[in-house]
C-alpha cells in the first residue's frame, strides 16, 4: 500500500555508540553467557554479590530450551519464542524483563538470515534491549516502547521477528515484524511436544487469531521448511560475471527502466541537462544546447544521480544520494566555444543537501549538511567559484540557523533568509517562525496531510498549501503566517483534487494541474499563461502536457507528452515561435510499436455514487479475454490515462485490461475518498463487479475467459473479487497483495507508530473492535472459497506488506489442496524493481492468464 494511503513509514533509525566498558566475550554457543575482561578483585566482588543475590537471580532469570527439551513451567512462566531476522551476522541480541538488569536472554553468534531461539522465563513485561553487530557496538533499544511486548503465563510467546537492516556504517533500520507462520514452522520442527500441547500468542498492539485458526486445521502435520534465504545487501540482475550474465534471460521491452530519467533547464532556456541511463550499472549527464540543438556527454557515474538543478546559468548542480541520506555534491561550472561546451568539475567538500538558491545571487546557494553530532548545519556557498568551493569548511559556529535545536529543514524567503523552519518534537514535525524575538509555532505538520505546505512566498508571510480540511475537495489555498489561518482560497474547482501547483521564477503560484476523465489538464491564472497552455493543447491533442521546465522570462518551455497510446516524450516549446520541438524519447526503444487505445466508462455504483473506469482494448473484432487490473491504496491512488507498461504488455498479449477507480480514489473530491474508508473487500469490490458488468455489455469482451491481477490493494481485491464471484474468474494473480487485514497492522512499517495505527484505524477499523468483519474480509479465512487457481508474486524484503501474507495464504491453499502458483523475490520490497526481475514476473503472470483462459 502506498504511502499516501497510510502515512509515512516509520523507520527507526537508531545509531551505533561505543561500550562503555571493555569489549564482552561471549563464550561459545552460550545463549545466557555474559563476561567482560575484569580485575581479580572485581571478580571477587562480583562472585560476593552474586552468593548474596543468587536467589533473586536464578528466579529472575531467562533459561534457553534444548531442541526437543519439555520443561515444566511454573506457576508464573511461560515460554519466549525470540526471533531475529538480519542480513549480516550479529554478534548478540539481548533482551529483559520489567527493566531488570539481571535475568536477561541473549541469543549469541547469530547468522545472517533467520534466527530464533526458545526460553523458560517469568511472566512479565519484557524489551528488546540492545543489539550488537560485533564486538565493542551497540544499538541501545531498550527506550523503544514499539519494541516492548507482554508476556502471559502458561503460553508460547512470539513478539514478533526483530527486524535489523543496517542503511550505512553508523545507522539501521530495527523494527518488530509479525511472521508467525514461520516462527510456528520452526517451533513444530524443532519442539514440536511443546509445540503440540501449549497454545501459541503473539504479543503486539493487537490480537493476531492466525495462530489457533491455522493449527485447528491444519493439526500436527509437517509441511516442508521453507527456504528463508538472508537478505542481500546487493540488488539483483546484473553482477559482475560476465560468464554468469550471459546466460541471463534479455529484459523485455516493456521493463526496461527509461534512457531519460530526470532534467533541468537552466534559468535562460538555453540549456537543458538530462540524467540519461547509459546501461544498468552506469548514468550520464548530458548537455542539449536548445539554440544549436547540439548535444554532448558531460559526464558519467556508476550511481544514479539524487537531484540535479542549475545554480545559474552557467553552473549545474550534480548530486549522488549516499547510504546515510546525504549527498555528495559536484559542480560542473560551464563555458561554450562556437557550439562545443566546455566545464570545469569540482566537488563540494564534505556531504549535505542543496536547501535552496539563493534568489538575486546567481550561483550562490545555501548548502544544508551535518555535524558530527547530527547538527543541521545551513551555509551560504559560491559555486561558480572553484577557490570558494574547495576551501569551504562549514562549521557549527557558522551555520545560520542558530538558536534552535532539532530543526530538520527551512524555507527560505526571497531575500534568501531562513524564515521557516521544521522542528522535530518527538513523533510530531513542528513548523516554526523565526522572529527578531525568536521561534514561534505556526502549524503541526500531520501524517495524514490534509493540509500539506509546499512554498512559502517571497516576503515569506503568505504560506501556499493544498488542503481539503472542512472543503469538498483538495484547494490550493493561501495561509498567514501573522494571522495562523487561510485568508484565501486561490483555486478550486468542485469535485476535482488539485495534483500540483505551477509557480514562477518569483515563487508566485501561476497555474494548477489536474486530472478529468482520465488526462492530466493544466489551468493558469494569467492570460498569456492560458494562450500558452491552450497553444500546448493544440500541439498535442489528447495528451497529457505536463511542464517539467521553464525559462526565467516564461519564453522556453520543456514539457512531457504521453497519452494511455504513447510513452513519454520531451518537446521544448519555444513560445515566441509557437514552436515545439522533439528533445528525447523516454522510452526509444518503443517509439515505432502500436499500442492499444483505452476508453472512458463513467457508471453509477449500486448506491448511485458516480464512477469511472479505463478499457484499454486491442485492435480486432472478436471478443477479446479481460483482465480486471485493480489499483494499489486504495486511498488516495487513482488510475489515468498516462502510458502504462503493465496496462500495454497484457493488451500485447491480446487481453483487454479494465481499470476501475473505484471510491478511495484521488482525483475526485474528498467525499469520493472518504466513501472508500472501511469499505475494504466490500463497497470498493462492488464498484469494480459493477464496471465488468458494464464493459462486458458494451465492448466486444469474452465473458467466459476473464481473469483479476492487481499489486498491493489490488493483490488483495484480486482474492476477495475471486472469493465473492468465482463463477465470474477463471483464475487470480496477487502481487504483494494482503491476505490478512488484521496482520496489516502487526506487520507494516506504517503499523510502526502510534500515530500511524491511528490513521490506520481511521481507514481500515480497529482489529480489536472490528475484528470479525475484517476476517470475514480477508482472503486467508475465505480461503476455502478460493476455488479458482491462484498466482502469489512477493518480494521478501516487503515492508509495507510484509511476506507474511503470501506465506499465509498459501499454506492454507495448501492445506485445502489446491496449492498456488508462487514466484518470490529475495531482494525486493513492495514492488518489483529490476528490471529483470519485472521482465521474469510479467512473463509468469502472462503465461498464468494463458494456460487459465483457454478454451
Amino acid at each position: 500500500m502506498p504511502t499516501s494511503l497510510l502515512g509515512r513509514p516509520a523507520r527507526r533509525m537508531l545509531a551505533w555508540h561505543p561500550l562503555a566498558c571493555q569489549p564482552c566475550t561471549m563464550k561459545a554457543g552460550g545463549d545466557m553467557q555474559h563476561g567482560c575482561t575484569l580485575s581479580l578483585a572485581s571478580v571477587r566482588l562480583l562472585l560476593l554479590f552474586a552468593c548474596l543475590c543468587w536467589p533473586l537471580v536464578s528466579w529472575a532469570a531467562i533459561e534457553p530450551v534444548k531442541p526437543g527439551e519439555i520443561p515444566a513451567l511454573k506457576p508464573n512462566e511461560a515460554l519466549i519464542l525470540a526471533a531475529v531476522d538480519t542480513n549480516i551476522p550479529l554478534d548478540s541480541v539481548r533482551l529483559n524483563r520489567d527493566g531488570k538488569v539481571w535475568g536477561d536472554g541473549v541469543m549469541s553468534r547469530l547468522q545472517a538470515g533467520h534466527n530464533y531461539r526458545l526460553y523458560v522465563a517469568p511472566a512479565g513485561r519484557y524489551v528488546w534491549r540492545e543489539l550488537m553487530p560485533f564486538n565493542g557496538f551497540r544499538y541501545l533499544l531498550k527506550d523503544d516502547e514499539e519494541l516492548e511486548f507482554q508476556v502471559d503465563a502458561g503460553t508460547i510467546v512470539y513478539p514478533g521477528d526483530l527486524v535489523f537492516r543496517p542503511t550505512s556504517m553508523w545507522r539501521a533500520d530495527v523494527h518488530r515484524s509479525n511472521r508467525s507462520l514461520a516462527a510456528m514452522d520452526w517451533l513444530q520442527r524443532t519442539h514440536p511436544g511443546l509445540y503440540a500441547s501449549l497454545s501459541f500468542t503473539y504479543s503486539g498492539h493487537y490480537p493476531d487469531p492466525f495462530p489457533a485458526f491455522y493449527k485447528e486445521r491444519a493439526g500436527t502435520a509437517e509441511f516442508p521448511a521453507e527456504v528463508l534465504t538472508p537478505a542481500t545487501a546487493h540488488k539483483p540482475g546484473k553482477t559482475k560475471d560476465k560468464e554468469k550474465d550471459k546466460d541471463k534471460p534479455e529484459i523485455n521491452p516493456y521493463w526496461r527502466d527509461p534512457e531519460i530519467l530526470s532534467t533541468s533547464l537552466n534559468p535562460a532556456g538555453t540549456r537543458l541537462a538530462l540524467q540519461v541511463r547509459q546501461d544498468e550499472s552506469h548514468w550520464g549527464v548530458d548537455l542539449i544546447d536548445l539554440r544549436s540543438s547540439f548535444q554532448t556527454r558531460l559526464g558519467s557515474s556508476d550511481m544514479p544521480l539524487d537531484s540535479f538543478r542549475w545554480a545559474d546559468d552557467d553552473t549545474l548542480l550534480t548530486s549522488v544520494r549516499l547510504s546515510n541520506g546525504l549527498n555528495r555534491i559536484s559542480v560542473l561550472h560551464i563555458t561554450t566555444s562556437g557550439d562545443t561546451p566546455h566545464y570545469a568539475s569540482y566537488l563540494v567538500p564534505g556531504q549535505g543537501k542543496v536547501l535552496d538558491l539563493l534568489p538575486g545571487r546567481p550561483g550562490h546557494i545555501l548548502l544544508a549538511s551535518m555535524s558530527r553530532d547530527g547538527v543541521l548545519m545551513v551555509h551560504p556557498l559560491n559555486v561558480a567559484n572553484q577557490a570558494a568551493v574547495e576551501s569551504f569548511r562549514p562549521t557549527v559556529r557558522s551555520r545560520m540557523n542558530t538558536g534552535i535545536e532539532n530543526d530538520t529543514w527551512w524555507f527560505v524567503d526571497g531575500t534568501g533568509a531562513l524564515s521557516l523552519g521544521i522542528v522535530r518534537r518527538g513523533d510530531d514535525h513542528v513548523l516554526v517562525q523565526r522572529q527578531a524575538d525568536g521561534f514561534h509555532d505556526v502549524m503541526t505538520i500531520s501524517d495524514e496531510l490534509s493540509f500539506d505546505p509546499i512554498a512559502i512566498s517571497a516576503d515569506a508571510s503568505k504560506i501556499y498549501a493544498l488542503t481539503d480540511d472542512k472543503r469538498s475537495q483538495r484547494d490550493l489555498v493561501e495561509y498567514s503566517v501573522a494571522t495562523r489561518s487561510v485568508t484565501r482560497t486561490i483555486y478550486s474547482q468542485q469535485g476535482i483534487d488539485i495534483h500540483s501547483v505551477i509557480f514562477d521564477d518569483s515563487r508566485n503560484p501561476i497555474g494548477v494541474e489536474f486530472y478529468r476523465d482520465g488526462q492530466l489538464l493544466s489551468e493558469y491564472f494569467h492570460a498569456n499563461d492560458a494562450r500558452i497552455a491552450r497553444q500546448l493543447e493544440n500541439a498535442f491533442p489528447g495528451q497529457a502536457v505536463q511542464m517539467i521546465g521553464r525559462s526565467r522570462d516564461g519564453g522556453s518551455l520543456i514539457v512531457q507528452v504521453d497519452g494511455a497510446d504513447s510513452p513519454p516524450q520531451l518537446y521544448h516549446q519555444d513560445v515566441k515561435q509557437n514552436k515545439a520541438s522533439l528533445v528525447a524519447q523516454t522510452y526509444p526503444w518503443l517509439a515505432e510499436r502500436q499500442f492499444a487505445p483505452t476508453n472512458v466508462l463513467k457508471f453509477k455504483a449500486s448506491d448511485g455514487l458516480d464512477v469511472e473506469a479505463f478499457l484499454t482494448l486491442p485492435q480486432g473484432q472478436q471478443p477479446r479475454p479481460l483482465v480486471v487490473l485493480p489499483h494499489g491504496g486504495p486511498i488516495g491512488v487513482a488510475d489515468s490515462l498516462h502510458f502504462d507498461p503493465e496496462v500495454q504488455f497484457l493488451a500485447s498479449r491480446g487481453y483487454a485490461v479494465l481499470r476501475v477507480n473505484f471510491r478511495g480514489s484521488e482525483g475526485y473530491g474528498r467525499a469520493f475518498r472518504e466513501a472508500g474508508h472501511r469499505n475494504y473487500g466490500t463497497r470498493i469490490e462492488d464498484d469494480i463487479d459493477t464496471a465488468t458488468i458494464q464493459a462486458l455489455a458494451k465492448y466486444p469482451l469474452d465473458a467466459s475467459r476473464m481473469c483479476v491481477v492487481g499489486s498491493s490493494y489490488g493483490g488483495y481485491s484480486a482474492l476477495v473479487s475471486a472469493i465473492r464471484w468465482p463463477e465470474r474468474f477463471r483464475c487470480a494473480v496477487s502481487i504483494a497483495g494482503i491476505s490478512d487485514r488484521m496482520l496489516f497492522f502487526m506487520a507494516s512499517d506504517t503499523a510502526r507508530s502510534e500515530k500511524g495505527r491511528q490513521l490506520a484505524e481511521k481507514i481500515m477499523g480497529n482489529p480489536k473492535e472490528n475484528g470479525d468483519e475484517m476476517r470475514a474480509t480477508s482472503p486467508l479465512y475465505g480461503y476455502a472459497g478460493l476455488s479458482v487457481p491462484v498466482m502469489l508474486a512477493h518480494g521478501r524484503e516487503d515492508q509495507r506488506v510484509d511476506f507474511e501474507h503470501s506465506r499465509r495464504i498459501a499454506r492454507m491453499l495448501r492445506i485445502a489442496g489446491r496449492p498456488p502458483v508462487e514466484l518470490y523475490f529475495d531482494d525486493e520490497g513492495h514492488g518489483v524493481d529490476d528490471p529483470a526481475n519485472r521482465t521474469e514476473l510479467w512473463n509468469r503472470v502472462a503465461d498464468f492468464l494463458d494456460q487459465s483462459t483457454r478454451h
